[in-house]
């Protein structure tokens, strides 16, 4: 990679939002959409919608885990565009405290990432309080020839 590739990420906000609304179509009907990246990080959005929640108003957490894999999935996309089969081989999700009644911001940070695997920590956080740390996750990703 040239330090000029480095500097930029290889998709943009739109062309991710574009990949979620055509090819994963749930995440689209979740409310989640991605709202920034960078090269090795990517960040998307869960609009709170009371559809997806438990007793008591609560996220639940198959969402946060929805959320959380996104993040890592567009991350690996800052890196090396989009690449539909790259899939998720570990998930590893720490729930801290509830989600009540604000849309979620996921931040994935790509650690390292190899020619067959990527591996990423998330913090997910409350969009108006983003102090709030709600979930915290890793992920590997596998990714194909």
């Amino acid at each position: 990679m040239t330090t000029d590739e480095a500097q930029f990420p290889k998709v943009t906000v739109e062309q991710i939002n574009n990949f979620i609304a055509n090819e994963l179509r749930f995440t689209s009907a979740m409310g989640i959409t991605c709202e920034d990246l960078g090269v090795d990080y990517g960040v998307v959005r869960f609009r709170f919608d009371e559809r997806w929640t438990r007793p008591g108003g609560v996220v639940a957490g198959p969402v946060l885990m929805a959320l959380a894999d996104l993040a890592v999935y567009v991350a690996v996309f800052t890196r090396l565009g989009i690449v539909p089969m790259a899939v998720t081989s570990e998930l590893k999700t720490n729930f801290l405290r509830p989600a009540i009644g604000d849309d979620l911001l996921a931040t994935s940070r790509l650690l390292k990432l190899g020619r067959r695997l990527a591996y990423a920590s998330v913090e997910v956080v409350e969009a108006k309080n983003r102090d709030r740390l709600i979930a915290h996750a890793t992920s590997t990703y596998a990714i194909p020839d």
